[in-house]
Protein backbone atom coordinates (compact mmCIF):
# COMPACT_ATOMS: atom_id res chain seq x y z
CA UNK A 1 0.00 0.00 0.00
CA UNK A 2 1.36 3.52 -1.17
CA UNK A 3 1.94 6.10 1.59
CA UNK A 4 0.86 9.36 2.00
CA UNK A 5 3.81 11.97 2.61
CA UNK A 6 3.06 15.42 3.76
CA UNK A 7 6.56 17.55 3.52
CA UNK A 8 6.76 20.98 4.37
CA UNK A 9 9.07 23.71 2.51
CA UNK A 10 8.69 21.41 -0.90
CA UNK A 11 9.31 24.41 -2.94
CA UNK A 12 12.76 24.20 -3.59
CA UNK A 13 16.16 22.01 -2.36
CA UNK A 14 15.80 19.62 0.20
CA UNK A 15 11.65 19.34 0.06
CA UNK A 16 11.11 19.23 -3.77
CA UNK A 17 13.80 16.76 -4.05
CA UNK A 18 12.20 14.72 -1.30
CA UNK A 19 8.91 14.84 -2.93
CA UNK A 20 9.79 13.91 -5.76
CA UNK A 21 11.53 10.53 -4.85
CA UNK A 22 7.97 9.72 -2.39
CA UNK A 23 6.22 10.15 -6.27
CA UNK A 24 8.94 7.96 -7.74
CA UNK A 25 8.60 5.80 -5.29
CA UNK A 26 5.39 4.88 -6.03
CA UNK A 27 3.83 7.39 -3.21
CA UNK A 28 1.58 10.26 -2.69
CA UNK A 29 2.52 13.49 -1.54
CA UNK A 30 1.24 16.86 -0.36
CA UNK A 31 3.49 19.34 -0.71
CA UNK A 32 3.79 22.55 1.04
CA UNK A 33 5.06 25.69 1.19
CA UNK A 34 4.50 29.50 1.75
CA UNK A 35 4.40 30.32 -1.86
CA UNK A 36 2.22 27.88 -3.75
CA UNK A 37 3.25 28.96 -7.53
CA UNK A 38 7.28 27.88 -6.41
CA UNK A 39 6.26 24.71 -5.29
CA UNK A 40 4.10 24.22 -8.10
CA UNK A 41 6.90 25.37 -10.18
CA UNK A 42 9.31 22.73 -8.64
CA UNK A 43 7.22 20.37 -9.09
CA UNK A 44 5.48 21.23 -12.49
CA UNK A 45 6.77 17.79 -14.54
CA UNK A 46 5.17 15.29 -11.53
CA UNK A 47 1.96 13.16 -12.18
CA UNK A 48 -0.49 15.33 -10.44
CA UNK A 49 -2.54 13.12 -9.61
CA UNK A 50 -0.82 11.61 -6.64
CA UNK A 51 0.21 15.33 -5.61
CA UNK A 52 -1.61 18.09 -4.27
CA UNK A 53 -0.23 21.50 -2.88
CA UNK A 54 -1.47 22.78 -0.17
CA UNK A 55 -0.30 26.45 1.84
CA UNK A 56 1.33 26.86 4.48
CA UNK A 57 3.48 29.16 6.14
CA UNK A 58 4.99 27.47 9.50
CA UNK A 59 5.46 30.70 10.92
CA UNK A 60 1.68 31.28 11.06
CA UNK A 61 0.26 30.01 14.10
CA UNK A 62 -3.10 29.56 12.50
CA UNK A 63 -1.90 28.16 9.40
CA UNK A 64 -0.92 24.11 10.62
CA UNK A 65 -4.50 22.62 11.28
CA UNK A 66 -6.00 23.15 7.97
CA UNK A 67 -3.03 22.39 5.97
CA UNK A 68 -2.92 19.13 7.13
CA UNK A 69 -6.90 18.83 7.12
CA UNK A 70 -6.46 19.71 3.42
CA UNK A 71 -3.93 17.12 2.99
CA UNK A 72 -6.27 14.09 4.65
CA UNK A 73 -9.39 15.16 2.64
CA UNK A 74 -6.81 14.91 -0.43
CA UNK A 75 -5.79 11.44 0.34
CA UNK A 76 -7.67 10.20 3.45
CA UNK A 77 -4.46 10.12 5.79
CA UNK A 78 -0.96 10.95 6.82
CA UNK A 79 1.93 7.80 7.26
CA UNK A 80 4.91 10.23 6.83
CA UNK A 81 5.69 13.32 8.00
CA UNK A 82 8.84 15.58 6.57
CA UNK A 83 9.61 19.20 8.85
CA UNK A 84 11.90 20.75 5.85
CA UNK A 85 10.87 24.34 6.92
CA UNK A 86 13.36 26.37 8.38
CA UNK A 87 15.36 28.77 6.75
CA UNK A 88 19.12 29.75 7.57
CA UNK A 89 20.29 33.38 7.01
CA UNK A 90 23.73 34.88 8.02
CA UNK A 91 24.45 38.68 8.61
CA UNK A 92 27.03 40.81 7.51
CA UNK A 93 28.54 42.72 10.61
CA UNK A 94 31.57 44.85 11.48
CA UNK A 95 33.22 44.04 8.27
CA UNK A 96 32.72 40.54 8.05
CA UNK A 97 30.95 39.47 4.82
CA UNK A 98 31.48 36.43 4.39
CA UNK A 99 29.80 33.41 4.95
CA UNK A 100 30.14 31.17 8.63
CA UNK A 101 30.70 27.28 7.92
CA UNK A 102 30.14 24.74 10.54
CA UNK A 103 32.42 22.28 8.61
CA UNK A 104 35.39 24.91 9.09
CA UNK A 105 38.82 23.41 9.98
CA UNK A 106 40.01 23.04 13.16
CA UNK A 107 42.51 25.75 13.99
CA UNK A 108 41.02 28.08 11.06
CA UNK A 109 40.52 32.13 11.78
CA UNK A 110 37.22 32.48 13.14
CA UNK A 111 35.59 36.07 12.43
CA UNK A 112 35.37 37.39 15.75
CA UNK A 113 31.82 36.75 17.57
CA UNK A 114 28.31 38.86 17.46
CA UNK A 115 26.43 37.80 20.29
CA UNK A 116 25.95 40.73 21.67
CA UNK A 117 24.31 42.14 18.89
CA UNK A 118 21.88 39.67 18.84
CA UNK A 119 18.54 40.94 19.42
CA UNK A 120 15.76 39.45 21.05
CA UNK A 121 13.63 39.43 17.97
CA UNK A 122 16.81 37.98 15.75
CA UNK A 123 16.36 35.05 18.50
CA UNK A 124 12.55 34.76 18.04
CA UNK A 125 12.59 34.71 14.38
CA UNK A 126 15.33 31.84 14.50
CA UNK A 127 13.37 29.78 17.12
CA UNK A 128 10.06 30.87 15.10
CA UNK A 129 10.96 29.28 11.94
CA UNK A 130 13.27 26.31 13.11
CA UNK A 131 11.34 24.69 16.23
CA UNK A 132 7.90 26.18 16.70
CA UNK A 133 6.67 26.09 13.09
CA UNK A 134 8.17 22.27 13.26
CA UNK A 135 5.86 21.86 16.50
CA UNK A 136 2.86 23.84 15.30
CA UNK A 137 2.92 20.95 12.15
CA UNK A 138 3.49 18.24 13.99
CA UNK A 139 1.05 18.61 16.79
CA UNK A 140 -1.67 19.18 13.54
CA UNK A 141 -0.32 15.72 11.95
CA UNK A 142 -0.30 12.93 15.11
CA UNK A 143 -3.98 12.96 15.28
CA UNK A 144 -3.66 11.59 12.00
CA UNK A 145 -0.91 9.47 12.13
CA UNK A 146 -2.63 7.55 15.37
CA UNK A 147 -5.54 7.03 13.20
CA UNK A 148 -3.33 6.04 10.36
CA UNK A 149 -1.95 3.14 12.77
CA UNK A 150 1.91 4.49 12.67
CA UNK A 151 4.37 6.08 10.35
CA UNK A 152 7.34 8.24 10.56
CA UNK A 153 8.43 11.94 11.06
CA UNK A 154 11.74 13.27 9.64
CA UNK A 155 12.65 16.44 11.05
CA UNK A 156 15.38 18.06 8.82
CA UNK A 157 18.38 20.31 10.46
CA UNK A 158 20.95 21.21 10.38
CA UNK A 159 24.38 20.03 11.76
CA UNK A 160 24.93 23.31 13.17
CA UNK A 161 22.66 22.25 16.08
CA UNK A 162 25.78 19.63 17.02
CA UNK A 163 28.84 21.73 15.61
CA UNK A 164 28.07 25.26 16.05
CA UNK A 165 29.85 27.71 14.05
CA UNK A 166 30.07 31.51 15.47
CA UNK A 167 28.06 34.27 14.98
CA UNK A 168 25.26 32.24 13.95
CA UNK A 169 24.86 31.21 17.46
CA UNK A 170 21.21 31.54 17.27
CA UNK A 171 20.75 29.14 14.18
CA UNK A 172 22.95 26.54 15.97
CA UNK A 173 20.74 27.09 19.57
CA UNK A 174 17.28 26.80 17.25
CA UNK A 175 18.67 23.23 15.72
CA UNK A 176 19.84 22.13 18.64
CA UNK A 177 16.82 22.55 20.15
CA UNK A 178 14.58 20.74 17.63
CA UNK A 179 17.08 17.63 17.43
CA UNK A 180 16.24 17.79 21.34
CA UNK A 181 12.25 18.01 20.82
CA UNK A 182 12.65 15.26 18.05
CA UNK A 183 14.45 12.76 20.76
CA UNK A 184 11.81 13.70 23.53
CA UNK A 185 8.89 13.61 21.21
CA UNK A 186 10.66 9.89 19.68
CA UNK A 187 10.14 8.34 23.44
CA UNK A 188 6.61 9.80 23.75
CA UNK A 189 5.75 7.75 20.54
CA UNK A 190 7.48 4.76 19.96
CA UNK A 191 4.86 2.80 21.88
CA UNK A 192 1.97 4.03 18.99
CA UNK A 193 4.27 2.99 16.25
CA UNK A 194 5.51 6.27 15.02
CA UNK A 195 8.96 6.55 14.66
CA UNK A 196 10.65 10.09 15.01
CA UNK A 197 14.43 10.40 13.53
CA UNK A 198 16.67 13.56 12.05
CA UNK A 199 18.29 14.45 9.04
CA UNK A 200 20.94 17.06 9.80
CA UNK A 201 22.21 18.30 6.70
CA UNK A 202 25.75 20.13 5.83
CA UNK A 203 27.73 20.53 2.65
CA UNK A 204 24.71 20.48 0.39
CA UNK A 205 24.21 22.16 -2.72
CA UNK A 206 21.38 23.89 -3.38
CA UNK A 207 19.95 27.34 -4.51
CA UNK A 208 21.04 29.13 -1.31
CA UNK A 209 24.67 28.69 -2.49
CA UNK A 210 24.18 30.51 -5.49
CA UNK A 211 22.26 33.47 -3.87
CA UNK A 212 25.42 33.26 -1.01
CA UNK A 213 27.76 33.60 -3.69
CA UNK A 214 25.53 36.64 -4.93
CA UNK A 215 25.75 38.38 -1.43
CA UNK A 216 28.77 37.70 0.21
CA UNK A 217 31.13 37.38 -3.51
CA UNK A 218 29.67 38.58 -6.42
CA UNK A 219 33.11 38.92 -8.24
CA UNK A 220 33.68 35.33 -7.97
CA UNK A 221 32.13 32.12 -9.89
CA UNK A 222 30.15 29.60 -7.88
CA UNK A 223 33.06 27.32 -7.81
CA UNK A 224 35.57 29.70 -6.25
CA UNK A 225 32.77 30.54 -3.92
CA UNK A 226 32.88 27.08 -2.81
CA UNK A 227 36.10 26.15 -2.70
CA UNK A 228 37.10 26.79 0.83
CA UNK A 229 33.60 25.12 1.88
CA UNK A 230 34.47 21.57 -0.47
CA UNK A 231 38.47 21.69 1.22
CA UNK A 232 36.81 21.38 4.97
CA UNK A 233 34.68 18.60 3.87
CA UNK A 234 36.34 15.00 4.43
CA UNK A 235 34.67 13.66 1.28
CA UNK A 236 36.48 16.72 -0.63
CA UNK A 237 32.56 17.48 -2.67
CA UNK A 238 29.26 18.90 -1.47
CA UNK A 239 26.33 16.78 -1.25
CA UNK A 240 23.36 16.69 -3.62
CA UNK A 241 19.63 17.36 -2.78
CA UNK A 242 18.96 13.51 -4.19
CA UNK A 243 21.50 12.73 -1.79
CA UNK A 244 19.53 13.84 1.21
CA UNK A 245 15.90 12.87 0.14
CA UNK A 246 17.38 9.35 -0.31
CA UNK A 247 18.35 10.00 2.88
CA UNK A 248 14.68 10.70 3.94
CA UNK A 249 13.29 7.56 2.14
CA UNK A 250 15.29 5.05 3.77
CA UNK A 251 13.90 6.91 7.37
CA UNK A 252 10.49 6.69 6.32
CA UNK A 253 10.56 2.89 4.94
CA UNK A 254 10.03 -0.51 6.22
CA UNK A 255 14.09 -0.94 5.61
CA UNK A 256 14.47 1.62 8.70
CA UNK A 257 11.61 -0.11 11.05
CA UNK A 258 13.99 -0.69 14.19
CA UNK A 259 15.14 2.86 14.06
CA UNK A 260 13.71 5.74 15.76
CA UNK A 261 15.39 9.01 18.03
CA UNK A 262 17.96 8.84 15.79
CA UNK A 263 20.12 11.81 13.78
CA UNK A 264 21.62 10.43 10.54
CA UNK A 265 24.30 13.52 9.77
CA UNK A 266 24.51 14.03 5.88
CA UNK A 267 27.33 16.32 5.56
CA UNK A 268 30.58 14.20 3.57
CA UNK A 269 32.11 13.97 7.42
CA UNK A 270 31.48 17.18 8.25
CA UNK A 271 30.89 16.75 11.79
CA UNK A 272 33.65 16.49 13.63
CA UNK A 273 32.56 14.42 16.48
CA UNK A 274 31.26 10.58 16.86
Amino acid sequence: MSKVWFITGAGSGIGAATARAALKAGDRVVATGRNLDKVRNALRDVAEENLALVRLDVANEVHAKPAVDAAVKAFGRIDVLVNNAGESSQRAVDGVNWPVNAVDSPGQRLPAGRFEKITDEEWREALEQKVLGMIRVTRAALPWMRKAGGGSIVNITSIKGRQPPPRVVTSGVAWAAAMNFSKGLSLELAGEGIRVNVVSVGGILTGQMESGRQKWAPEKTLEEFLAPRVANIPLKRLGSIEEVAQSILFLASPQSSYITGQCLCVDGGGVRMA
